[in-house]
C-alpha cells in the first residue's frame, strides 16, 4: 500500500462528504434521534424501576455507533462510486482494491469518532450521563476496537455483494446493520432473547462487549476471556471478508460490472 494514494483517497471521501448536506447530516440525525427516543423512554422506566437502564440504554446507543457507521459508511461510499460511474476509472488508475477499503475503513472510523463525540456530550448536557464515568476508558477502548472492527467487517461483506449482484442490492448496505441488532444483545442481556436466538447471538462478537458493559453497569466483572474471544472472532470475520470482497472484486472486473455500475 502507498500511503500518498491513501491520503488522496481520504481528501477524495473528505470533499464528497463536507460538499454533501445529507453526508454530514446523517453523522448527527438518526443518532441523535435514538438518544432522544431511548434516553427519555429510559428515564421513564427507571423511575419506576431500580435497574440503571439510562445508563444501560445510552451505554448502548453510544457504543453501538462504531457498528452502525463503520459498516455502513464503507457500503455507501463504494455505492457513490457505482452511481457516479466512477469505479471503472478509479481502478485505471494505480489505486488497489486493499488501498481503496482501506481507506474507506479509515475515513468511517473517522465519521464514527465525530458522532460518538457528539452523542456523548448531548447525553451528558440531557441526562448528565458520561459514558466515561461508568466503564474504565481501557474497556470503552476496547469496545470500540472490537464494535470497528465488525462493523468493517459487516462493511466488507455488503460491498463484496454489491460487487458480485450489482445495485439491486443496495438497500443491504442501510440494512444489514439492523438485521444483527437485535442479536446483539445491545439493550438487554442475552438471557432475555429467544432459544433459538441464543445461538445466534453467541455467534456475534458485538454480544460480548455490550454483555460486558451491562456487567461493569451492575457491578460485576467483566469476563476478560469473553473480550478476548470477541476479538479472535471479529478478526476471523474480517480476514474471511477481505478474501470474499477479492473473490467478488475479481469476478466485477472479469464480468464488466466495474465499467457498467449496474
Amino acid at each position: 500500500m502507498k500511503l500518498n494514494r491513501i491520503w488522496a483517497m481520504l481528501l477524495k471521501f473528505w470533499y464528497i462528504t463536507i460538499n454533501r448536506p445529507d453526508r454530514i447530516f446523517d453523522i448527527i440525525y438518526w443518532p441523535v434521534i435514538d438518544l432522544f427516543v431511548w434516553g427519555f423512554a429510559s428515564v421513564f422506566i427507571q423511575q419506576v424501576s431500580d435497574v440503571s437502564f439510562l445508563s444501560m440504554f445510552l451505554g448502548g446507543i453510544v457504543l453501538w455507533i462504531f457498528v452502525w457507521r463503520s459498516s455502513q459508511d464503507i457500503a455507501v461510499y463504494v455505492l457513490e462510486d457505482f452511481w457516479g460511474r466512477n469505479l471503472y476509472h478509479q481502478f485505471s488508475s494505480p489505486i488497489t482494491l486493499t488501498e481503496h477499503m482501506f481507506s474507506v475503513m479509515l475515513f468511517a472510523f473517522f465519521r464514527s469518532i465525530c458522532t460518538f463525540v457528539v452523542l456523548t456530550i448531548l447525553a451528558f448536557i440531557m441526562y448528565r450521563f458520561f459514558i466515561f464515568s461508568i466503564a474504565p476508558f481501557i474497556f470503552i477502548a476496547a469496545s470500540i476496537a472490537i464494535l470497528s472492527l465488525f462493523g468493517w467487517a459487516m462493511g466488507l461483506f455488503v460491498t463484496s455483494l454489491v460487487l458480485r449482484f450489482g445495485q439491486r442490492i443496495q438497500v443491504l448496505a442501510w440494512s444489514s446493520v439492523w438485521i444483527v441488532q437485535p442479536f446483539s444483545c445491545v439493550f438487554y442481556p442475552l438471557s432475555a432473547l429467544p432459544t433459538w436466538a441464543v445461538p445466534v447471538a453467541k455467534v456475534l462478537p458485538t454480544t460480548y462487549v455490550f454483555e460486558g458493559l451491562r456487567a461493569i453497569i451492575n457491578g460485576n466483572l467483566v469476563n476478560i476471556s469473553s473480550l478476548l474471544y470477541s476479538l479472535v472472532l471479529t478478526l476471523i470475520f474480517l480476514v474471511l471478508t477481505s478474501f470474499l470482497i477479492r473473490i467478488a472484486f475479481k469476478h466485477a472486473k472479469s464480468s464488466g460490472l466495474l465499467a457498467r455500475g449496474d
